[in-house]
């Protein structure tokens, strides 16, 4: 199954289970009883805190990628879910009592599959999707006489 969450990730109780322990070792006086619970659907960040809904919730795309930043994002959305809005002055004063980090790590890009090149100058272009391009060194604006040709496509383990 392509969209299949990886066995390696720890399941929901576990992540609820690691989120109260960090909420007792840096926030004792607070009350913060949120559900952790792993997303199929994020894409472009690494956590999410829905404050009024008391939920967390990790991409388990980005944490595939990046198992080892589990407990950092964790760290970072406990900020938030103690009621630090924003990644200001305050957020990140918290972050490094908590030792965390304000950003995540940039979520890593499909690899480029096809490559196309120019008939006139030769050029390369590597691409994610077919495309009907010309070429931009050759004409600003589109130009059949400078229309990129397939010259083929990447092998997986070859494209990045």
């Amino acid at each position: 199954m392509k969209n299949a969450m990886p066995a390696s990730l720890p399941p929901n109780t576990d992540l609820t289970a690691a989120f109260e322990a960090l909420a007792r070792e840096f926030y004792p006086g607070h009350r913060l009883a949120f559900r952790v619970e792993w997303s199929r659907r994020m894409n472009r960040s690494a956590g999410l805190c829905y404050y009024r809904r008391k939920v967390v919730r990790l991409s388990w795309k980005y944490h595939a990628a990046f198992p080892q930043e589990i407990s950092n994002t964790l760290k970072h959305e406990l900020i938030h879910a103690a009621g630090v809005l924003g990644h200001g002055r305050r957020f990140r004063a918290e972050a490094r009592r908590l030792g965390c980090d304000v950003h995540a790590k940039p979520m890593p890009r499909r690899p480029f599959r096809y490559v196309y090149a120019c008939p006139s100058c030769a050029n390369e272009v590597r691409t994610r999707k077919r495309v009907d391009f010309s070429c931009g060194r050759c004409s600003r604006k589109w130009d059949p006489r400078f229309r990129l040709i397939l010259k083929g496509e990447i092998p997986a383990a070859l494209s990045v």
